[in-house]
């Protein structure tokens, strides 16, 4: 703790490694820590605070259990998705199988591909006008991708009927599905 060095009565002793709220306040409010000490421990807590927040955006290593939750927890919500939206919304309608969807894959090209997954999630979300969420499928995405994924350009159905939006949708759910059933973890992604 920073003071003049002069003891308190008034106050409890607290370690000096222990900042907690109140004694945070204290030494703020208080007048006792003057000078560069003032603005040095708001500028601790700040950057301790932001940095153990933000970690994880900076690169910080994916456990293989975390990475293995995830892709378990990406099969199942993408199968669902797609049975679902097919029972639902695409009865009778068949998958566009030349739609060229990149498939997620474990390694250097993870950033790329995660980025084009999720610009077509995305775009599925908005064709359907969020009835079809893809939200928690983009979500994953990021999660397990060592750096934000990067905005890219995606085919998207040139014509805008329903018709043509079911099979875009359809046909994304389930090269989405289908590739992610064939993913296995590895001991990282990046």
């Amino acid at each position: 703790m920073c003071h003049s060095g002069r003891k308190d009565s008034r106050r409890p002793h607290h370690s000096p490694r222990i900042y907690t709220s109140s004694v945070m306040e204290e030494i703020f409010f208080s007048g006792e820590a003057i000078g560069p000490t003032k603005p040095a421990l708001v500028l601790l807590c700040c950057v301790g605070a932001w940095l153990a927040i933000c970690s994880s955006s900076f690169g910080a290593p994916i456990s293989k259990t975390n990475i293995q939750r995830t892709l378990e927890l990406l099969k199942e919500e993408s199968k669902a998705l797609y049975e679902d939206y097919n029972k639902t919304e695409a009865s009778g309608i068949s998958p566009d199988e030349s739609l060229q969807l990149p498939c997620f894959s474990l390694g250097r090209e993870a950033l790329t591909n995660i980025s084009g997954l999720k610009a077509y999630l995305e775009e599925v979300k908005s064709l359907s006008k969020n009835t079809v969420d893809t939200t928690k499928l983009t979500k994953r995405l990021v999660d397990i991708s060592c750096l934000n994924p990067l905005n890219v350009n995606i085919s998207r159905p040139q014509k805008t009927d329903s018709y043509t939006k079911k099979t875009f949708i359809l046909s994304v759910l389930k090269k989405f599905s289908d590739c992610m059933a064939e993913v296995q973890a590895k001991d990282n992604i990046c």
